[in-house]
């Protein structure tokens, strides 16, 4: 029998973090009209971190758990796929309806189909089309996987200078033509190749990554802070280039690879840091783990709630651009989101909407509603006292 592995309670801290960045920049993105400002496009480009950020937990999360051990690849592709597929099919039906919708059933039975291949059912249900792609190319990936475990250093040299080469072209060549081989870049798997294997060479090794992260987290942050200055730096010199703002903060971007591995090292370091807390407290941060159990629901859920929001703002007049509002924005859609998505997981429902769904609440003496195991909402209502059994 297979050794069951550790929990890993820094992947929470990164996946908590890096879904509050995804509305960010969705909220940065409404709020300046599509980030028409100077200051916006600069606070996107730093943001867009979070994509790559997803990938790499992805990549990290699947080898942790799978890699060295007998794998039952219907079983495993079943169970992934139950808890994406369902909700990609589901919310861009959903997207379609509410933002674009169509009176012919037979157009929007097309475009529907269309918007499956491609991702386009709205903004951001590229990332499951993305996932789905890599599950595909799982049982290839472990094996690469394989090789990594012997020679990881020139595995990830070679995935980070595939993955400049390819954001180079993307940025500086054809970009986008229809005929070229980036026509789809941003919604297919091999565009965040890197990311993926990075995130799984980090799991072969990660009790020495763990280990090296802990005694380095003040150079990480020199070294992420040295990164976000180049960043904004490139980011103006673009602006002056190329006169368009939303080429100089795209995603698909050279230097958007070292800066994202700067900031998802960051995270990770700050999240063993996160771990070692939790372990001396004898329990972990409540919003973090409760964000962490719901943050697939608020990616899915939050740009429907971003536009009733936006609608609200404009009508009540409110002075854009505002940072403070794209703060208040960004609270308010990741409390009221996740709390949704804490009501629909548990339900039946929620597996086919947000992946997690049939865990009824359970009413302790107190009579304080806690969710399942995780007990996820309790930090809502009530501050637990003392230490929880380890």
């Amino acid at each position: 029998m297979t050794e069951q592995k550790p929990y890993v309670p820094a992947a929470d801290f990164v996946r908590a973090v890096t879904v509050v960045s995804v509305v960010g920049v969705h909220a940065t993105w409404y709020m300046a009209a599509g980030g028409q400002w100077l200051v916006s496009g600069a606070a996107l480009a730093l943001l867009h971190y979070s994509r790559e950020s997803f990938m790499t937990l992805t990549g990290f999360v699947l080898t942790y758990s799978l890699f060295g051990r007998p794998v039952r690849w219907f079983s495993v592709l079943k169970k992934r796929y139950r808890l994406v597929l369902f909700p990609y099919l589901i919310w861009t039906a959903v997207y379609m309806l509410a933002f674009t919708p169509y009176r012919p059933v037979g157009a929007f039975a097309l475009r529907y189909g269309r918007n499956l291949l491609t991702g386009g059912g709205w903004f951001h249900l590229y990332y499951l089309l993305i996932t789905m792609q890599f599950y595909v190319m799982l049982p290839f990936f472990l094996r690469l996987m394989r090789i990594a475990q012997t020679r990881p250093r020139v595995v990830a040299w070679a995935a980070i200078l595939f993955e400049v080469a390819l954001t180079t072209y993307d940025q500086y060549g054809l970009s986008h033509h229809p005929k070229g081989i980036n026509a789809y870049t941003g919604v297919e798997v091999w565009s965040y190749a890197a990311y993926f294997i990075l995130g799984g060479i980090g799991a072969l090794y990660w009790p020495v990554l763990r280990a090296w992260l802990r005694q380095r987290l003040t150079l990480i942050i020199l070294v992420t802070a040295g990164a976000a200055f180049v960043m904004l730096a490139v980011f103006v010199l673009q602006v002056k280039i190329y006169g368009e703002l939303w080429r100089a903060d795209a995603v698909i971007q050279p230097l958007m690879v070292f800066w994202s591995l700067s900031v998802v090292l960051l995270l990770t370091a700050l999240g063993i840091r996160y771990e070692d807390v939790s372990t001396y407290a004898g329990r972990r941060w409540q919003p973090i783990k409760w964000i962490a159990h719901v943050s697939f629901g608020i990616y899915l859920i939050h740009p429907l709630f971003l536009q009733v929001w936006c609608n609200v703002v404009a009508r009540l007049g409110w002075t854009q651009p505002s940072y403070v509002l794209d703060g208040v924005t960004v609270v308010l859609l990741v409390v009221v989101c996740g709390m949704v998505s804490q009501l629909l997981s548990w339900t039946p429902q929620g597996a086919w909407l947000i992946g997690r769904g049939g865990v009824p609440p359970a009413k302790d003496g107190l009579g304080v509603w806690r969710g399942g195991r995780l007990g996820a909402m309790n930090w809502i209502w009530v501050r637990p006292r003392g230490k929880s059994p380890r």
